[in-house]
């Protein structure tokens, strides 16, 4: 069923003209290969003693940090390197970058070990200087070390969910396994739930729908949302106080198929406006690029 809903919303990528057939290519093998990774990521969780408690969850303390998720080392360095070699067959920026790195892995003056550990970290300054390294394409290593790590990431969080509290919608807005701000969110069922979709774990949660889930702001005066009509069942929610902004599908019209990692390219027009309105993201696109 998943594999499904990812060949459908694909398919529906392939037709979108500010997308390159190069790029739908690699998203397609990487998609397709985290799906079946995933299953095979070998991963032993922490000890419940080392989770936050239940009444943590509930005051917004996540599970457990991005920075504690373990992770299926042999299969995380296997993917690097199957990472590298199609972004070098790629062609262009990103495969310049990707040699880059595979030549200081060879090196040794990159080891995948510490790669793994500061992107978990979300060390920003571990990767500025790789980004000034990389102009043409500054988020190769990021995606590099996103790619490799991500089956883990989502097999840990498909088993902390299972020993999440129950909660039937979070009040800060981060996602309550890792803590991480949403990627983009969703309207579900016909009362409209408002769902988000983790940057990093993906774990798929439920938010409060009027309320900023970046700054918590809730006067009605501050939100609003606007949409374009060349993206129907989009819209971009927006916070007057923190000036941020997080899409929104609305597909319970449509006959379309939600996928979030896949719509937020999907819906990448609607970036565009919403920087040129003067609003930011608070988190970068689906595959850091």
């Amino acid at each position: 069923m998943e594999k499904t809903r990812l060949d459908k919303k694909l398919a529906q990528l392939r037709g979108k003209s500010y997308i390159s057939r190069e790029l739908i290519d690699l998203l397609d093998t990487v998609t397709h290969l985290h799906l079946d990774m995933r299953e095979l990521a070998e991963i032993e969780l922490p000890a419940d003693n080392q989770l936050a408690p239940a009444e943590a969850v509930f005051q917004g303390v996540p599970l457990l940090g991005r920075g504690n998720f373990p992770y299926d080392a042999r299969q995380a360095e296997s993917l690097l390197d199957r990472m590298i070699t199609l972004l070098r067959d790629a062609g262009g920026p990103l495969a310049d970058g990707a040699a880059a790195v595979r030549a200081a892995l060879d090196a040794g003056e990159l080891r995948p070990d510490v790669l793994f550990r500061k992107f978990l970290e979300d060390d920003h300054e571990f990767f500025a200087p790789w980004a000034e390294r990389m102009p043409e394409a500054p988020r190769t290593l990021s995606f590099l070390a996103f790619a490799a790590l991500n089956p883990s990431i989502e097999a840990v969080a498909r088993k902390l969910a299972e020993k999440l509290p129950d909660m039937k919608v979070t009040q800060s807005g981060t996602c309550p396994i890792c803590g991480s701000l949403p990627l983009i969110s969703s309207l579900e069922n016909k009362e409209g739930f408002r769902q988000a979709t983790c940057s990093f774990c993906r774990h798929q949660y439920r938010i409060r729908r009027l309320a900023c889930p970046i700054c918590g702001e809730d006067d009605q005066k501050k939100l609003t949302f606007f949409t374009v009509d060349e993206e129907p069942g989009f819209r971009v929610d927006v916070c007057e106080t923190c000036k941020t902004y997080v899409k929104t599908i609305d597909f319970r019209n449509l006959d379309r198929v939600a996928v979030p990692i896949l719509d937020d390219l999907d819906s990448l027009a609607l970036d565009y406006v919403a920087a040129n309105q003067g609003y930011k993201r608070a988190t970068l696109s689906a595959w850091g690029f």
